[in-house]
């Protein structure tokens, strides 16, 4: 009698996320690091410039990796640390559980993510979020701007992606753009296919970016959802039981195959990631 969607609807306006999150592992967001003072040029390119390689790090200069976007993220930049080199790679968790592009009014992405660029200046910024956005879309000030299942909604959310991508690589930064995995929820797959799009399309017109598709990578081979992965001549668990994250295992590999991605598109160097789980 629609009371499963009346209560997913009060929950998404009190910032908790639908399905939740138990049983999976979802760390705390880090405080955002303050960069260190530029080192003098050292002749590498720095990654200033649109098209320019990530600079090659240094023990003494180590390369800046921003993870952000929902509950996601959050797994992803934890278990990013088995997959990045510290020696020469500081990982920076900014996963913030029950956020979005959807509710600005609970959570402005576009005013952290600024303030990420401002402070931690990262040379590398990966993306995943969107789970929490299958609703209609809010202004800062909790006014509807889109009604979900609308025409409207599409641009609207693609002008907000666009914008994050904009500030996410305004000072030099590239970025990868993780789309939604496939979901055992056969209620979400639509639309997290219709936001996948939007990710794709946004991240083809704009400079120092490249989309990730978890979707396609995390698939069974039928098209369905699969809590494995086959490495080899090896299955590997991969994903939790509530269907939609990752685990332990699962985030090394999502963020080894984005570390091989970010390599073959903007010049990563091998020497910064491990490619074995």
């Amino acid at each position: 009698i629609g009371l499963d969607q009346l209560a997913d609807t009060i929950e998404r306006a009190v910032g908790h996320e639908v399905g939740g999150t138990e049983g999976a592992f979802v760390p705390p967001p880090e405080d955002i690091p303050l960069a260190p003072p530029d080192d003098p040029d050292d002749g590498e390119g720095d990654g200033d410039g649109e098209n320019e390689p990530i600079r090659v790090p240094t023990p003494e200069r180590k390369l800046r990796v921003a993870i952000v976007g929902d509950s996601l993220a959050a797994g992803l930049g934890y278990f990013a640390e088995r997959v990045f080199r510290p020696r020469l790679v500081t990982v920076s968790g900014q996963g913030r559980i029950s956020t979005g592009l959807a509710r600005p009014d609970y959570f402005n992405w576009p005013y952290t993510m600024r303030r990420i660029v401002d402070r931690f200046d990262p040379d590398l910024v990966i993306v995943m979020l969107g789970e929490n956005d299958h609703q209609s879309l809010q202004d800062v000030r909790g006014n509807r701007e889109a009604l979900i299942g609308t025409a409207a909604w599409p641009p609207v959310y693609r002008d907000r992606v666009l914008r994050m991508m904009r500030i996410a690589t305004s000072r030099g930064a590239k970025v990868v753009w993780a789309g939604l995995p496939i979901s055992a929820d056969f209620r979400l797959r639509e639309h997290s296919r219709r936001q996948n799009d939007l990710f794709e399309f946004a991240a083809s017109i704009s400079s120092d970016v490249v989309y990730f598709d978890s979707w396609n990578r995390f698939r069974d081979p039928a098209g369905g959802y699969t809590a494995y992965l086959r490495e080899g001549n090896r299955v590997v668990l991969i994903r939790e039981g509530d269907g939609l994250h990752f685990n332990a295992v699962g985030y090394t590999v999502v963020a080894r195959e984005i570390a091989k991605l970010a390599a073959e598109e903007f010049g990563l160097s091998p020497r910064t990631f491990d490619t074995e789980i």
